[in-house]
Protein backbone atom coordinates (compact mmCIF):
# COMPACT_ATOMS: atom_id res chain seq x y z
CA UNK A 1 0.00 0.00 0.00
CA UNK A 2 1.33 3.82 -0.94
CA UNK A 3 0.25 6.73 1.02
CA UNK A 4 -0.94 9.85 -1.59
CA UNK A 5 -0.78 13.24 -0.06
CA UNK A 6 -3.53 15.27 -1.94
CA UNK A 7 -3.40 18.63 -2.48
CA UNK A 8 -6.01 20.88 -4.62
CA UNK A 9 -6.40 24.47 -5.31
CA UNK A 10 -9.98 25.86 -5.16
CA UNK A 11 -10.99 29.00 -6.57
CA UNK A 12 -14.29 30.98 -5.60
CA UNK A 13 -17.08 30.17 -7.57
CA UNK A 14 -15.17 26.59 -9.39
CA UNK A 15 -17.44 24.12 -10.46
CA UNK A 16 -16.50 20.45 -8.87
CA UNK A 17 -14.89 19.23 -12.25
CA UNK A 18 -12.05 22.19 -12.11
CA UNK A 19 -11.39 22.20 -8.65
CA UNK A 20 -10.83 18.36 -9.64
CA UNK A 21 -8.50 18.94 -12.26
CA UNK A 22 -6.10 21.05 -10.20
CA UNK A 23 -5.84 18.26 -7.88
CA UNK A 24 -2.55 16.85 -7.80
CA UNK A 25 -1.46 13.36 -5.91
CA UNK A 26 2.04 13.41 -4.10
CA UNK A 27 3.20 9.41 -3.35
CA UNK A 28 4.84 9.52 -0.03
CA UNK A 29 8.25 7.02 -1.30
CA UNK A 30 11.81 7.54 -1.11
CA UNK A 31 12.72 7.99 -5.17
CA UNK A 32 15.22 5.96 -6.66
CA UNK A 33 15.21 8.12 -9.84
CA UNK A 34 16.26 10.96 -7.73
CA UNK A 35 19.35 8.90 -5.93
CA UNK A 36 20.84 8.30 -9.22
CA UNK A 37 19.66 11.57 -11.69
CA UNK A 38 18.55 14.09 -8.64
CA UNK A 39 19.51 17.42 -11.20
CA UNK A 40 17.43 15.49 -13.91
CA UNK A 41 14.80 14.67 -11.54
CA UNK A 42 14.56 18.50 -10.03
CA UNK A 43 14.57 20.21 -13.36
CA UNK A 44 11.66 17.32 -14.48
CA UNK A 45 9.28 18.58 -11.19
CA UNK A 46 10.77 22.08 -12.16
CA UNK A 47 12.09 22.62 -8.10
CA UNK A 48 14.06 25.54 -9.07
CA UNK A 49 15.32 26.24 -5.92
CA UNK A 50 16.56 22.59 -5.03
CA UNK A 51 18.12 22.84 -8.23
CA UNK A 52 19.72 26.10 -7.80
CA UNK A 53 20.94 24.25 -4.12
CA UNK A 54 22.51 21.41 -5.42
CA UNK A 55 24.40 22.87 -8.39
CA UNK A 56 26.18 25.40 -5.40
CA UNK A 57 27.25 21.94 -3.86
CA UNK A 58 28.46 20.92 -6.70
CA UNK A 59 30.25 23.55 -7.36
CA UNK A 60 31.39 24.03 -3.93
CA UNK A 61 32.68 20.45 -3.94
CA UNK A 62 34.42 20.66 -7.01
CA UNK A 63 36.26 24.56 -5.62
CA UNK A 64 36.60 22.70 -2.57
CA UNK A 65 38.98 19.81 -4.28
CA UNK A 66 40.76 21.90 -6.73
CA UNK A 67 41.49 24.61 -4.36
CA UNK A 68 41.24 23.37 -1.05
CA UNK A 69 43.20 19.96 -1.78
CA UNK A 70 40.37 18.31 -0.65
CA UNK A 71 40.30 14.50 -1.67
CA UNK A 72 38.01 13.25 -4.24
CA UNK A 73 36.48 10.52 -2.02
CA UNK A 74 35.80 13.20 0.45
CA UNK A 75 33.93 15.31 -2.15
CA UNK A 76 31.96 12.03 -3.99
CA UNK A 77 30.80 11.02 -0.39
CA UNK A 78 29.19 14.50 0.38
CA UNK A 79 27.54 14.28 -2.99
CA UNK A 80 25.97 10.92 -2.39
CA UNK A 81 25.00 12.35 1.17
CA UNK A 82 23.32 14.91 -0.85
CA UNK A 83 21.69 12.47 -3.59
CA UNK A 84 20.43 10.91 -0.62
CA UNK A 85 19.01 13.28 1.43
CA UNK A 86 17.06 15.02 -2.17
CA UNK A 87 15.38 10.95 -2.40
CA UNK A 88 14.05 11.01 0.95
CA UNK A 89 12.86 14.47 0.57
CA UNK A 90 11.45 15.00 -3.03
CA UNK A 91 7.89 14.29 -1.76
CA UNK A 92 8.06 16.87 0.65
CA UNK A 93 9.90 19.39 -2.06
CA UNK A 94 7.02 18.81 -4.26
CA UNK A 95 4.47 19.51 -1.56
CA UNK A 96 5.99 23.14 -0.69
CA UNK A 97 6.44 24.17 -4.40
CA UNK A 98 2.92 23.14 -4.49
CA UNK A 99 1.39 25.09 -1.79
CA UNK A 100 3.49 28.08 -2.45
CA UNK A 101 2.04 27.83 -6.00
CA UNK A 102 -1.85 28.05 -4.12
CA UNK A 103 -2.52 24.33 -3.26
CA UNK A 104 -3.69 23.46 0.21
CA UNK A 105 -3.91 19.76 1.78
CA UNK A 106 -6.92 17.88 1.22
CA UNK A 107 -6.28 14.91 2.61
CA UNK A 108 -4.07 11.96 2.87
CA UNK A 109 -5.00 8.47 0.90
CA UNK A 110 -3.70 5.09 1.27
CA UNK A 111 -3.96 2.84 -1.64
CA UNK A 112 -2.38 0.03 -3.57
CA UNK A 113 -1.72 2.40 -6.64
CA UNK A 114 -2.73 5.95 -8.15
CA UNK A 115 -5.93 4.95 -9.93
CA UNK A 116 -7.02 3.31 -6.88
CA UNK A 117 -6.00 6.63 -4.55
CA UNK A 118 -7.68 8.81 -7.15
CA UNK A 119 -11.09 6.79 -6.78
CA UNK A 120 -11.04 6.54 -3.44
CA UNK A 121 -10.19 10.32 -3.05
CA UNK A 122 -13.07 11.77 -5.37
CA UNK A 123 -15.49 8.95 -3.79
CA UNK A 124 -15.32 10.16 -0.77
CA UNK A 125 -15.38 13.62 -1.66
CA UNK A 126 -18.43 13.35 -3.84
CA UNK A 127 -20.06 11.57 -0.30
CA UNK A 128 -18.93 14.47 1.40
CA UNK A 129 -20.02 17.46 -1.14
CA UNK A 130 -23.12 16.43 -3.19
CA UNK A 131 -23.75 18.39 -6.33
CA UNK A 132 -24.68 22.04 -5.45
CA UNK A 133 -28.24 23.26 -6.59
CA UNK A 134 -27.34 26.19 -8.37
CA UNK A 135 -24.77 26.99 -11.26
CA UNK A 136 -22.46 24.71 -10.08
CA UNK A 137 -20.17 26.25 -7.55
CA UNK A 138 -18.86 24.46 -4.86
CA UNK A 139 -20.63 24.83 -1.41
CA UNK A 140 -17.57 24.30 0.86
CA UNK A 141 -15.04 26.62 -0.10
CA UNK A 142 -12.70 28.19 2.19
CA UNK A 143 -12.96 32.28 2.39
CA UNK A 144 -9.35 32.48 1.18
CA UNK A 145 -9.66 30.21 -2.15
CA UNK A 146 -8.85 27.04 0.09
CA UNK A 147 -10.04 23.79 -0.38
CA UNK A 148 -12.86 22.04 1.71
CA UNK A 149 -13.84 22.90 4.48
CA UNK A 150 -14.37 19.53 6.01
CA UNK A 151 -12.18 17.81 8.52
CA UNK A 152 -9.12 16.12 6.46
CA UNK A 153 -8.14 12.56 7.62
CA UNK A 154 -6.77 9.54 5.91
CA UNK A 155 -9.39 8.37 3.42
CA UNK A 156 -9.42 4.49 2.77
CA UNK A 157 -7.50 3.48 5.65
CA UNK A 158 -10.14 2.96 8.27
CA UNK A 159 -13.47 2.67 7.41
CA UNK A 160 -15.96 3.50 9.95
CA UNK A 161 -13.42 4.51 12.36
Amino acid sequence: MATYTVLTRNAPGDTAEAAAGRTVFVREKFSWATLLFAPFVLLRFRLWLAFAAYVAVVVLLGVSEYFGGMHDLVGNVVLAGFHILLAFELPRLRQRKLERLGYEEAGIVIAADREDAEHRFFSAWEGLYPAPRSAGALPAIRAGGGGPTAPTGVIGAFPGA
